[in-house]
């Protein structure tokens, strides 16, 4: 009898074992590993699907939208379709986005790769990477084209009764905290249009704003006479530009990398700038090793 209940019992810790391990292996092994599994790189799920998920920025003459065909057109998209040619992979305009919050999309996979060049910004570089330079372009000041105050003279924009016209967040908001510190300014939300910045000059509600000639192009070409370059004084600032990718995309970015510098040597992005340079010397060109 007492043998029988220890075989009994025996028998019983045999079942619970394998039981035991059934239901581990069936449903918590899967999940265990599938929370170790490392996530899908960028440059991994552009290898698997094709296709090169891009961020934009509607912001022309750097990329613009066709309002009635939704086509996407300017300078990025033409970069970025190029590129997709020589590497045989397709476009999708995934999402647009803003330039505070472009990070984040990266790390929620909603996008692979910001396809128009933006300023190679420092702060960025703690969530971004960044090509290879595309191209530069200075920044300079501009006011109303009958206001002389600042013409050999930018010192006297560091004065708190001068407004400048910012939107929060962006790089001339920067330049003002570094280069003018006691200058007051004229403050707009992030997102706010680009041309707002111009408009707040025109109307005197500020009196300069700092601007690239992508961003003040358009303005200057709809609205001649209007506002002009403060003279007499060097560029306040040189930026790179360059397209934009999640931190640690390594690969893709290398990938890039050799794809622009390609379209450099042959003369395929002087075509591209040239093309979207209605105010001449716009756009300062990577030196080009040329055959």
């Amino acid at each position: 009898m007492r043998n029988s209940l220890k075989l009994s019992h025996m028998v019983l810790i045999v079942v619970i074992s394998a039981l035991t391990a059934f239901v581990v292996g069936k449903y918590i092994g899967p999940a265990a590993f599938s929370q170790n599994k490392p996530q899908e790189t960028a440059f991994e799920r552009i290898m698997r699907t094709g296709t090169i998920k891009c961020g934009y920025v509607v912001i022309p003459p750097q990329l613009a939208r066709d309002p009635n065909t939704g086509e996407i057109f300017g300078i990025g998209a033409d970069l970025t379709h190029e590129i997709a040619k020589r590497l045989n992979l397709k476009v999708e305009w995934a999402e647009e986005v803003s330039f505070a919050t472009m990070a984040e999309g990266f790390k929620a996979g909603r996008y692979d790769v910001f396809c128009q060049p933006g300023y190679r910004w420092v702060p960025a570089t703690r969530s971004m990477e960044y090509s290879v330079p595309v191209f530069y372009t200075t920044t300079n000041a501009y006011v109303r084209t009958d206001d002389a105050r600042f013409d050999a003279n930018l010192k006297a924009i560091n004065d708190p009764a001068i407004k400048v016209s910012i939107i929060d967040g962006e790089a001339a908001q920067r330049l003002r905290e570094e280069d003018f510190p006691l200058s007051g300014t004229h403050s707009m939300p992030q997102n706010t249009d680009i041309s707002f910045l111009f408009e707040a000059v025109a109307s005197k509600k500020a009196d300069v704003v700092f601007a690239n000639p992508l961003m003040i192009m358009p303005y200057l070409l709809s609205n001649p006479n209007v506002l002009r370059r403060v003279t007499g004084h060097p560029s306040i600032r040189v930026h790179s530009h360059a397209f934009g990718f999640g931190k640690g995309e390594h690969d893709l970015v290398s990938m890039f990398n050799v794809t622009l510098e390609e379209m450099n040597n042959s003369g395929v992005t002087d075509k591209i700038l040239k093309k979207y340079e209605d105010i001449p010397d716009s756009f300062v060109r990577v030196k080009r090793v040329a055959p």
